[in-house]
């Protein structure tokens, strides 16, 4: 017989059932979190390689037209680099902090940095050599040469 009040039909999710979906969507999130981050890393560093690539030109031109790099000396920021190449940085770079670094009269190092602390850079050594990044050398900063 049914009592007056209660339904024999059970409405809403019982206690373990909303458990095993909050399990089942941490687990989701503790795969998809990583990627995500490494996707972005990988954007950043390929912006700078961009970028990077982008500054040697002007810096060739330079050396064209004077001979060699000039003095030896480290230009740190897009206002002291753009001073002395008549570089224009593509796309946004505020997040970055590029460096030119003349190491002789016909040799150069140029990197950027993602955000002060983050670990992210990209570097490049002389007018010949490939990029190396933060992936590739394991290093935290990019003042050793690449691997």
């Amino acid at each position: 017989m049914h009592q007056k009040g209660h339904d024999p039909i059970q409405r809403g999710i019982t206690l373990v059932e909303l458990m095993i979906a909050i399990a089942i969507l941490s687990i989701l999130a503790g795969i998809a979190i990583p990627l995500y981050n490494g996707y972005v890393t990988e954007g950043h560093m390929a912006s700078m390689r961009t970028t990077l690539n982008g500054l040697r030109t002007p810096l060739e031109d330079y050396r064209l037209e004077n001979g060699n790099y000039g003095t030896v000396t480290d230009l740190v920021g897009i206002a002291n680099i753009t001073g002395r190449f008549d570089w224009d940085p593509s796309g946004d770079s505020r997040a970055y902090e590029y460096t030119v670094s003349v190491t002789g009269t016909n040799s150069y190092d140029v990197w950027g940095i993602f955000q002060a602390n983050t670990g992210i850079w990209v570097r490049c050594e002389d007018r010949f050599s490939e990029c190396c990044d933060s992936e590739i050398a394991g290093s935290s900063t990019p003042d050793a040469a690449c691997p």
